[in-house]
């Protein structure tokens, strides 16, 4: 789909934790979105010229609306915007955008990704959920699934029980949370996303798809390449 202007709604605006906003956007002109999932959209910011991408977290069956997740740690310019705004408010933005899409199963890439790795630091897993939700709910897919998300504290971390529930709906989705300041009481993976994906096996034929800080992606290339995971195999949403 071509991309286009689109005018919408807010519905529905919460605090997820203290480091996560979430926004509901209901669209108004046109009524509808056709996307794939890993797009953004490139937001208009009032009385600048500056615009934002921000990656869509929810699922391409809902056409009718977008979800997006904000990270409102660094206060800048576009989550300051979008932490202000109330139900009923219009916002306008671009879309759908971006090329970080999963390798469709009927190419000879998409043949090759029996199994699918996802790795994500911070806001990094918006685009990741829209393609776990997709693959799992839309597409019935059976193939195997991990998510690895990367934060500092448990109180983090949000979708956490949509996450669990989509593990104990379908066997084939495993989901390992890390954080690198875990309290005491933190029985799961510790430190960097880097130091957890490391102690698990390394499937031979996957697909693995980064998004999150230089850092991470930077780190986990090397990784993949050090285990003879070929470049092509190895998908990156740059815009973070």
């Amino acid at each position: 789909m071509p991309i286009q202007s689109f005018r919408a709604r807010v519905s529905d605006s919460k605090l997820q934790t203290e480091k996560f906003w979430t926004l509901n956007l209901e669209l108004i002109d046109p009524s509808r979105l056709s996307f794939q999932a890993g797009q953004y959209i490139i937001l208009s910011i009032p009385g600048i010229d500056q615009k934002r991408n921000y990656s869509i977290a929810s699922s391409p069956a809902i056409d009718h609306a977008i979800e997006l997740l904000i990270d409102i740690s660094p206060s800048g310019l576009g989550s300051t915007y979008l932490k202000n705004l109330k139900p009923g408010d219009e916002v306008q933005f671009m879309a759908p955008a971006g090329q970080f899409v999963l390798a469709q199963s009927d190419s000879d890439l998409g043949k090759e990704e029996q199994e699918i790795v996802f790795v994500a630091t911070g806001s990094g897993i918006t685009p990741l959920r829209s393609m776990i939700l997709d693959q799992l709910q839309n597409k019935k897919d059976t193939r195997q699934m991990t998510l690895y998300w990367g934060l500092r504290h448990e109180n983090d971390l949000c979708w956490l029980e949509d996450f669990e529930e989509l593990m104990n709906s379908f066997k084939n989705f495993q989901f390992h949370p890390v954080l690198s300041q875990a309290s005491e009481e933190w029985s799961l993976c510790r430190g960097y996303v880097t130091d957890c994906l490391g102690i698990h096996a390394f499937p031979e034929k996957g697909g693995y798809y980064l998004c999150g800080n230089k850092r991470m992606i930077e780190d986990t290339q090397n990784i993949l390449i050090g285990k003879s995971v070929k470049s092509e195999h190895i998908h990156v949403e740059k815009f973070y």
